[in-house]
């Protein structure tokens, strides 16, 4: 073990709290923060391929969604495996480290590969089901070239949560921000050569983004491969450990279902903005979606190392310093959105005007940053919340509150777009009040959590 990891260790358990989740939470907020860059990065090339028309960044951020639900999976998976880890760490089960890394990879590949195969043999389907009839011809064949090129990186996508997951739950986290800049900056590299140099097109875009992940995932490998990790590097199929499997599935599982609740919003506005708008409210949905992706950064850093924290310390028996520990995280994360949401506001006139020259659209991004920004404050405590209940092996009550949220934003999204009349200021008005409603359940529920907070070992 490393003195890092020593001093890590040692400030897991006793001393300050605070120092101890800033150490574990700024690799994961600079982690997401180069995913944010990739994300915006890809935007603007795929923007230079015709700036002039909507059909580029209509047809790929209509695949967003679906490259999510994969991103959802594998944090799925990378909740599950961290917070195993982290427990089996603070119980001092050493014999069942071997398990980890195998046992993750068995059910990325019965998840991924699939799916996989799906794209290629039914993508125009695919497409189909996620667009609307007033989609353009030229935006859905963009998509559909999006499609083929980043079909598989998916299978990457999981396999560097996976070990990333795994790394996150012993606190070292800063090699998974490591990672990330690999991927960025290939990224960064690669999109300019294969989208315009090799004449590729969006094609280049999701070849440039599979190269990448693929790079970053052999990286984390080389890590582990070295004993940097208290986590053995095998491949050894024996290890597989049903019991771990279970765990990993009882806790990744409800995290995934969180995740995607916030990405069948999302699919399910695209299907009513492209059947009920035109291609400009398409556009500034998907751009406003994207750019959101700031203020969701420091939910996960503090979520995630909230993760850590409190999964090592529950695995320790160590209840009061838990709840120490959550009330400092909900005071900064509140800080923390409030800061972020003020500048998102004040600089949206600007940030919107790179990527785009139609007014239309810059005026509806700007309504929607003015009406919904605010509100992901109430959105982040939730998310806190949902942390301390998977770190504690109570996931349920989390996914309980996000699915009421999303029966929440679609009721009053419905209502005021089709009863109404009062088109996307509707959708915006109706995220903003399932933000709000989601944070007030989430936190009656979590006091009655904390009054009854008892030990339990994780493979009882």
């Amino acid at each position: 073990m490393s003195n890092f990891q020593e001093k890590l260790q040692k400030g897991m358990f006793e001393g300050p709290i605070m120092p101890i989740i800033i150490k574990i939470g700024i690799p994961i907020l600079i982690g997401h923060l180069l995913n944010y860059a990739y994300l915006i990065i890809n935007t603007y090339f795929i923007s230079l391929i015709n700036p002039t028309s909507s059909a580029p960044l209509s047809g790929t951020g209509l695949l967003f969604p679906l490259f999510f639900v994969f991103e959802a999976i594998a944090s799925g998976l990378a909740v599950g495996l961290s917070t195993t880890t982290g427990r089996l760490i603070g119980e001092k089960r050493f014999n069942h480290y071997q398990n980890l890394g195998v046992t993750g990879v068995v059910i990325a590949l019965l998840l991924t590969v699939p799916f996989m195969i799906m794209c290629y043999a039914f993508g125009p389907q695919i497409i189909n089901l996620l667009s609307g009839d007033k989609l353009s011809l030229e935006a859905t064949v963009y998509s559909l070239q999006f499609l083929y090129s980043l079909a598989p990186g998916l299978l990457f996508i999981i396999l560097l949560q996976v070990y990333g997951g795994i790394l996150i739950g012993e606190g070292l986290t800063y090699v998974t921000a490591i990672s990330f800049m690999i991927m960025v900056t290939l990224n960064i590299v690669l999109d300019p050569i294969l989208i315009f140099v090799l004449d590729m097109g969006v094609a280049g875009a999701g070849l440039a983004t599979t190269i990448s992940l693929f790079m970053a995932f052999i990286y984390l490998i080389r890590f582990i491969h070295k004993g940097k990790s208290r986590i053995p590097l095998t491949f050894n199929f024996a290890h597989f450990n049903g019991k771990i499997a279970r765990e990993i599935i009882r806790i990744g599982l409800p995290q995934f279902l969180m995740t995607a609740s916030t990405y069948i919003i999302i699919v399910a506005y695209n299907k009513m903005i492209t059947n009920t708008f035109d291609e400009n409210a398409m556009n500034a949905w998907i751009l406003v979606g994207r750019i959101d992706q700031i203020l969701v950064i420091p939910m996960i850093a503090i979520a995630g190392a909230m993760t850590v924290f409190i999964s090592q310390n529950y695995g320790r028996n160590q209840l009061d310093r838990i709840k120490e520990a959550f009330n400092l995280s909900l005071r900064a994360i509140m800080i923390l959105c409030s800061i972020i949401a003020a500048l998102y506001v004040l600089l949206s006139p600007w940030l919107f005007s790179i990527f785009t020259s139609i007014a239309e659209v810059i005026d509806l991004a700007r309504k929607q940053v003015l009406i919904v920004s605010f509100t992901f404050c109430f959105m982040a405590i939730t998310w806190i919340i949902a942390s301390f209940f998977q770190a504690t092996g109570k996931p349920l009550p989390a996914v309980i509150i996000l699915y009421i949220r999303m029966i929440i934003i679609f009721s009053i999204g419905l209502y005021l777009v089709y009863v109404q009349k009062m088109g996307m200021n509707g959708i915006f008005i109706s995220m903003a009040i399932g933000n709000l409603i989601s944070c007030l359940l989430s936190f009656l529920w979590v006091k009655k959590r904390l009054k009854s907070l008892k030990f339990k070992s994780i493979l009882e």
